[in-house]
């Protein structure tokens, strides 16, 4: 899944594709990481209300390491998440293109998961 990627890049699945409260807890600790959130210099965080993202274990880590966690309501990505219209929409559709390169140039491989990274 990283091949290609950037160092400290951090690559999570699991069979479903769903988020897990368990894979929640790995991306909580690599967002303190690499924000070095603190209690002197807090972190907001920004995400769905999706069950898996607040589990106990999250709500201790983001009050351990200062970071404020705000979430969304449901059924609202449209008004609050632009992110969602203005950055994953044309990601979206720069990845289709680059996989499609990736299959001309490799046509006698398979694409796994683990290409990802190299189509980004």
């Amino acid at each position: 899944m990283l091949v290609g990627a950037p160092p400290g890049t951090l690559g999570l699945a699991q069979p479903t594709g769903w988020m897990t409260a368990f894979l929640f807890v790995e991306v909580m600790k690599h967002f303190i990481l690499h924000t070095s959130s603190s209690l002197d210099n807090p972190s907001l965080l920004i995400f769905d209300n999706h069950e898996s993202h607040l589990s106990l274990e999250v709500v201790k880590l983001a009050k351990t390491y200062g970071v404020e966690i705000l979430t969304l309501p449901p059924h609202s990505s449209n008004k609050l998440q632009p992110l969602d219209v203005e950055v994953l929409g044309p990601f979206q559709t720069y990845y289709r293109v680059d996989h499609d390169s990736w299959m001309t140039r490799n046509p006698r491989k398979t694409f796994y998961i683990y290409n990802i990274a190299e189509c980004v």
